[in-house]
């Protein structure tokens, strides 16, 4: 029993010797105080609830940006798989006009292009099991307007 004291205070002293040898003084008030704990904590379950908030955050908007993809391929699909006729809804004429150097508007006309208003109708079912109408707004060829020529006729 008497050699195992010895080894220990042996052993102990080696510990107070490395210390010492490394400049650190032992305090038998050294360690943490139970403010400094408590603050620790505090500032670490702010920083989780932060986290957890940021990630909330970012799986909403993954499963909004998810939805809105589906509803878009669906639009897509039934858009191009529509045999719904385009409703003409009258023309316009688009004219292309010359600017001068400094950006001011209001130069010379250069060229004018009519073209042919239309609209479409795609119906589809959106997530949560709606039916929904998007209307699309169409430019048409101005063959369509008159029963005109493919047009690059000339004036």
């Amino acid at each position: 029993m008497k050699k195992w004291k010895e080894k220990l205070s042996a052993s102990y002293s080696r510990i107070e010797q490395y210390r010492l040898c490394k400049g650190q003084k032992i305090s038998p008030n050294s360690g943490e105080t139970l403010v400094e704990v408590l603050a620790a904590t505090a500032i670490f379950l702010l920083m989780m609830a932060i986290m957890q908030g940021a990630i909330s955050f970012c799986t909403n908007a993954q499963h909004k940006s998810e939805a809105i993809r589906s509803n878009n391929a669906k639009i897509c699909e039934n858009l191009q798989k529509s045999s719904a006729t385009i409703t003409p809804n009258g023309s316009a004429t688009y004219s292309f006009k010359a600017i001068a150097s400094d950006g001011e508007p209001g130069g010379n006309v250069l060229f004018e292009v009519e073209a042919g208003l239309g609209t479409k109708e795609v119906s589809y079912e959106d997530e949560s099991g709606t039916e929904q109408t998007i209307i699309f707004y169409l430019f048409l060829p101005t063959a369509n307007l008159n029963g005109g020529g493919a047009g690059g006729e000339g004036p």
